[in-house]
């Protein structure tokens, strides 16, 4: 049986929820004061694509376990395939913002984007560790606290959209 395997299945659930609960929200408020800019549409599209991609990551261990691969290596290649999956985003983001607003994504947030970089620095770290074998013991739970973690700046990501700043 699959290390926290419930409370992967529990933080699958809150991650779907909350992406659909950004994107609610966005398509609500888009016509009031949300998307006055076009990057405030694209801060709502990247909360809810963070709160897919966790909901993804979270159920991702059950497949290699569902086909009798070890535990350990499951925790190793689910986390080869979370980082490479956080650096595709984080790239794809930052394009869809140069392209938007044809300048680079801290002229419009650099809070946003500072906390974003340093957060997933540590997602970073902590997914390579497991990826290279530290500790196998605790790789469910490393996993566990990236997935946690990434949801974090998703939330910031969505009370940093919701508060007006000047």
């Amino acid at each position: 049986m699959l290390q926290h395997h419930d409370l992967l299945m529990t933080m699958s659930q809150v991650a779907a929820t909350f992406a659909g609960f950004s994107g609610i929200i966005g398509v609500f408020r888009r016509g009031v004061s949300l998307a006055d800019s076009e990057v405030g549409a694209l801060q709502v599209r990247g909360v809810a694509e963070m709160g897919v991609t966790v909901t993804g990551l979270a159920l991702l261990p059950f497949m290699p376990d569902g086909f009798g691969i070890d535990e350990e290596l499951s925790w190793r290649l689910c986390s080869g395939v979370f980082s490479a999956a956080l650096i595709n985003g984080f790239v794809m983001a930052m394009r869809r913002v140069r392209v938007a607003t044809g300048q680079a994504a801290a002229t419009e947030d650099p809070v946003l984007l500072r906390v974003t970089r340093i957060v997933f620095t540590v997602v970073h770290v902590v997914l390579w560790t497991n990826v290279l074998g530290v500790a196998p013991d605790t790789a469910g739970t490393r996993f566990v606290l990236a997935l946690l973690l990434t949801q974090g700046v998703a939330c910031f990501m969505f009370v940093r959209l919701l508060t007006p700043r000047k």
